[in-house]
């Protein structure tokens, strides 16, 4: 009897340490989910905000680029990873398991180089990331950032506050669609831009869009950051001095309508890496270009003043996020920078 204890007891040892050898063996070779993919995240703005790239998994062959063009990582002398001092509070993932890609936007600290009446000086100051990480085989293989120094709208007063947060909520079953779909219904905004021609987008009732920090577009703002806001909507005007719909906080549809933005020559190119389908957000980079022009034809033959960048050519990386409820966007947040014209993401 003693001896058929042993037996057993030392069965179900051998099979307790079996099976926690499986579970790790499956941990270790399983896909990436959204808690592993987010921890990647943090452990790069940890050695970031460290200047030291050897704290973070990167693979022999990792690629980084800031702003669409490439850093290197191999003692990174330039770029966010000079500057970064502190992270703040203020951030949100987007995470995709079936593609092992990860997107982070979040106000860093940092201490950067400004002009003031010809004179430049270092200021400390929250600065907007936005950036994509690819994970394969527990590395790092891709790091791409968007980095905006300079923000719009009271920065990280105002709208930028607290992050929106829908980007964090997972959505309803019956709320969902298709991976296929929420990509294609990203493109489709870019598409309505090109075309002036705001009807072909699906538009949420709550549509609202912020652009480096800015409040753009949509009548209202969800309850957490209208909370923050303290001036009510107004009109830029255009280089004129006559009222510009570019930036009136209408209707998301309304400034596309008007043709405000014919003097966006094309958003091309376009990529969608990231797509959380959980909670029905994408995340992509898309090149705006600008080829500077005066004036602009209108939908009904009219020419008038273009809003801005009169010129001044350039192409910008924008790093673009859509919310996207019962098929239908209804958070937009742009972070972007302006490049030379004619220059992509680095990544095509």
């Amino acid at each position: 009897m003693r001896r058929l204890l042993t037996i057993v007891t030392m069965g179900i040892f051998i099979s307790g340490i079996t099976g926690c050898q499986d579970k790790a063996e499956q941990t270790a070779s399983g896909p990436c989910d959204r808690q592993c993919l987010e921890g990647f995240v943090d452990q790069y703005l940890q050695a970031m905000v460290a200047q030291d790239a050897s704290r973070a998994p990167f693979s022999e062959n990792a690629r980084h680029t800031e702003n669409a063009k490439e850093i290197s990582l191999s003692g990174p002398s330039e770029g966010i990873w000079t500057e970064a001092t502190g992270l703040g509070d203020y951030k949100f993932y987007i995470s995709d398991p079936k593609a092992g890609q990860v997107a982070f936007v979040g106000l860093i600290q940092a201490s950067v180089q400004e002009e003031n009446d010809g004179e430049t000086s270092v200021v400390e100051k929250p600065v907007l990331l936005s950036m994509r990480l690819k994970i394969e085989n527990e590395q790092i293989t891709e790091a791409e950032s968007i980095v905006v120094r300079s923000m719009m709208g009271g920065g990280s007063a105002g709208a930028m506050t607290v992050p929106p947060a829908a980007y964090s909520e997972a959505l309803l079953p019956e709320e969902r669609i298709s991976r296929e779909e929420l990509i294609e219904i990203s493109s489709l905004y870019f598409d309505s831009i090109e075309q002036c021609n705001g009807k072909i987008v699906p538009w949420h009732e709550e549509c609202y869009r912020l652009e480096n920090g800015m409040w753009t577009a949509g009548p209202n703002l969800p309850p957490e950051l209208a909370a923050h806001m303290q001036a009510p909507p107004a009109t830029k005007s255009g280089p004129g001095g006559e009222a510009s719909p570019a930036f009136s906080r209408g209707a998301c549809t309304e400034a596309i309508d008007s043709g405000v933005f014919a003097l966006i020559e094309s958003i091309r190119p376009r990529r969608t890496p990231v797509v959380d389908e959980e909670r029905g957000v994408t995340w992509g980079v898309y090149m705006f270009n600008h080829p500077g022009v005066e004036t602009i034809t209108m939908p009904d033959g009219s020419t008038q003043p273009a809003a801005y960048f009169v010129g001044q050519p350039n192409s910008m990386p924008m790093s673009e996020l859509f919310k996207i409820k019962d098929g239908k966007i209804r958070d937009i947040m742009a972070i972007g920078v302006v490049n030379e014209y004619g220059s992509d993401s680095g990544w095509e």
